[in-house]
């Protein structure tokens, strides 16, 4: 948790020296590509906290991603889809912003089908952490999205892919 909040915090400074530079208040939006430069890093030490330290269940996970996106505020949203030892999802926490703040649903249901959603499956497949191309995510945030996935791992195999979303504008035609 702690390297998710340094990361976090060095993010933040940066994009503040930005701004500081340009003789505005406001910082300045960040552009996609820093976006995602910052969700690979801080994706990937939140996964590092949560081998190191795994909640209890679901409603401990559900927490730490509110946490996580507190420290990320440009980041959309962020899921852990739990597996059991044979790889079956036991839950999926998925926690969004809304106007209100934010809100948290259960994305393991068959209407949702988490196995059959590029997010979920090719970061198994490629064993490694990937993006997904831009797509409106229905029956979970309801927007348009890109999301980063990863695997997270302990010393009996993968138990959670760990993911961040932002958000993004449905892709360019050809």
């Amino acid at each position: 948790m702690r390297a998710t909040i340094i990361l976090s915090v060095l993010f933040l400074t940066v994009f503040a020296t930005q701004s500081c530079r340009s003789g505005t208040s406001e910082p300045p939006e960040p552009t996609r590509e820093e976006l995602q430069t910052a969700a690979v890093a801080t994706l990937d030490a939140l996964v590092a906290d949560l081998v190191a330290e795994r909640p209890v269940d679901s409603a401990a996970y559900a927490e730490r991603l509110r946490v996580y996106l507190d420290a990320n505020p440009a980041f959309y949203g962020s899921a852990v889809a739990l597996l059991d030892e044979a790889g079956a999802v036991t839950g999926c926490p998925y926690v969004y912003r809304t106007s209100e703040g934010y809100d948290t649903i259960d994305l393991a249901t068959p209407a949702y089908n988490i196995e059959g959603q590029d997010w979920f499956m090719m970061p198994l497949e490629a064993n490694a952490g990937i993006w997904t191309s831009p797509y409106f995510d229905a029956d979970g945030g309801e927007i348009w999205m890109i999301t980063r996935s990863v695997p997270a791992r302990d010393d009996k195999g993968v138990f959670a892919i760990v993911t961040t979303d932002l958000p993004a504008g449905p892709p360019e035609k050809e």
